[in-house]
């Protein structure tokens, strides 16, 4: 009985200790999550990109596809521009030092100017025929400006008014991109990235990576994946920083480059912990000399001594972002699936720095907890009903292939029918005589079998291109429900170990670990909620775990150089 005895608390003490090692891992680096603040009207579509206001930068200007919104210091909008015409939504937002106070607009048919001290808007160049893809004023000739078609690179000497082909760059394709660095011009074609400095004809200084070659079979279709790559473009972005401008970084369709001699040689950064290598856009805070990049999988922080990026997903229910902004050095701002959000950086722990300090809620707690974290649906589980009701499972490729095959064993049976009438004419003493019609009947049957079907069918090819589309279809559905499934557990750890400052602050954590339930349940069929009714029912004293418990700051915290009472204590404050 004595061993047992000794043998349970050991048992308990180790539980007790994983519990700790636990949250210790899963707990987000540093206390910062995504926020997401008052956001603009969406009257004028999907929220598309956003910059620093150049004129104040605690602000923003973001964009959607019809309006122009800045924000002020309150976290409140106002409408700059708008439009109704939904043939042009707008697509990229530029700024530029060399005129402060303006701010163009890019969208697939025209480029407009507005001046935000008055708040005038202009059409400085309108051309359905070569269609805006980028755009670039001259750092010392505000007058000066390029632009890139899909027809060539353009350049005009006074702001707009005329626009001549450029001599830089003599080609008839597109440009992707257009990047001034001090009297350098990057130039950026479908293919590769070229250089003009000091006004001389740009020359070739990267070679984009190229897509791997894809197998067309002319029986079956391409994947919305497989075309999606085929006429993505290769280079998406280009920044600099501030020391100097002889460090860049490039974003590309396969992950991000860095150029320490000014973009003449280029190599690539780390691409482990990334899910996605394609990188949308970049940004870089000189404060903490850290690149974030924003991905279709989420944004990113590169940390260059363990060369290793970090996904910045706490706070964020979907995932994907399309432009990403550092306001004066403080908050990382992004266009998300979410719509507009931001993220403290003062809160962002690099790897290497101290441990953040965990809280030691009583063993009453943990003990519910480490309930709680028992009879919750594993993550397995989850991506199994996941699976089931998105219909994305393997047996469904195994039954077409069997099917495949069985159909050969069948034969291919044909039934035909023939009725045929004609009129009978015959002459008679030159006359013409119409006799009985010829009427011919018949029938006719054909069995048939192509045993060869049952080695290998022509509709396997067809199958197997779908198996693709399907593996690529589950991935994401499986990637996207476990980054939920994890940020609901990481939020858990998070309100038992780390008391709510304010019971305001406690509702909200509560409602996200909702939203963040009715996602999973959304994928599940209500599958998660279900389960969760059947674990509160039975088990009443796990709500104990969400009640809100006033503190006054101070936690009984894991510290070697503390010493505890055989008191009870709850968050730190002891119960009479």
């Amino acid at each position: 009985m004595v061993k047992m005895m000794a043998k349970t608390g050991m048992m308990r003490r180790l539980g007790g200790a994983f519990l700790i090692l636990f949250a210790i891992f899963l707990l987000p680096s540093g206390l910062a999550e995504w926020q997401k603040p008052v956001q603009p009207s969406f009257s004028g579509g999907d929220l598309t990109c956003l910059i620093p206001h150049p004129l104040d930068a605690s602000k923003v200007l973001v964009a959607s596809e019809r309006q122009i919104f800045e924000s002020d210091r309150a976290n409140a909008w106002h409408e700059l521009w708008s439009q109704s015409d939904i043939r042009f939504p707008i697509s990229r937002l530029f700024t530029f030092p060399v005129l402060p106070g303006h701010v163009f607009a890019m969208t697939p048919g025209k480029i407009i100017m507005g001046d935000l001290k008055n708040r005038s808007w202009r059409t400085i160049y309108q051309d359905s025929g070569k269609p805006p893809l980028s755009f670039a004023v001259h750092p010392e000739d505000p007058n000066r400006w390029f632009l890139g078609t899909e027809k060539g690179l353009y350049e005009t000497p006074d702001a707009g008014r005329t626009w001549a082909p450029s001599k830089l760059l003599p080609s008839s394709g597109p440009i992707l991109l257009l990047y001034f660095e001090g009297q350098r011009l990057f130039i950026a074609d479908p293919h590769a990235l070229h250089l003009a400095a000091s006004g001389a004809p740009a020359r070739s200084v990267f070679e984009a990576p190229q897509p791997p070659e894809v197998a067309w079979d002319e029986n079956s279709e391409p994947s919305v994946e497989d075309e999606k790559n085929f006429f993505a473009p290769a280079i998406h972005d280009l920044i600099s920083t501030q020391s100097g401008g002889q460090r860049l970084f490039l974003a590309t369709r396969n992950g991000a480059f860095q150029s320490t001699d000014g973009g003449f040689s280029w190599t690539p950064l780390s691409q482990s912990g990334l899910e996605s290598r394609e990188i949308l856009q970049l940004a870089y805070s000189e404060k903490e000399a850290r690149l974030y990049a924003a991905t279709p999988r989420g944004v990113y922080g590169y940390d260059a001594r363990a060369e290793r990026w970090t996904e910045l997903f706490q706070g964020l229910a979907k995932d994907r972002a399309q432009s990403i902004a550092i306001l004066d050095n403080k908050k990382l701002t992004a266009i998300t699936a979410d719509g507009f959000v931001q993220y403290p950086l003062t809160g962002f722990r690099p790897e290497g720095s101290a441990p953040v300090t965990i809280g030691l809620p009583p063993q009453e707690t943990l003990s519910l907890f480490r309930k709680l974290v028992s009879s919750e649906p594993s993550a397995r589980e989850v991506q199994k009903k996941v699976i089931r009701y998105a219909d994305v499972g393997n047996g469904k490729i195994k039954r077409w292939h069997a099917g495949s095959r069985i159909a050969a064993a069948l034969p291919a049976f044909s039934v035909g029918k023939n009725f045929d009438r004609s009129a009978s004419v015959t002459t008679y003493s030159g006359k013409y005589i119409t006799g009985p019609d010829d009427v011919s009947r018949g029938w006719d049957a054909d069995v048939g079998w192509d045993l060869g079907d049952m080695i290998y069918s022509s509709d396997q090819t067809s199958i197997d291109s779908r198996e693709k589309m399907m593996v690529e279809l589950r991935n994401d559905f499986l990637s996207e429900v476990t980054r939920i499934y994890y940020e609901r557990r990481r939020l858990q750890i998070d309100i038992v170990f780390t008391p709510s400052a304010s019971e305001q602050e406690h509702l909200e954590r509560l409602l996200r670990m909702d939203e963040l339930t009715s996602l999973l349940d959304g994928m599940t069929d209500g599958f998660f909620s279900k389960q969760l009714d059947v674990i509160y029912t039975e088990n009443p004293r796990l709500s104990r775990l969400w009640e809100f418990k006033p503190t006054d700051g101070g936690c009984r915290m894991k510290d070697d150089e503390k010493t505890t009472t055989n008191q009870e204590t709850v968050y730190g404050q002891p119960t009479v």
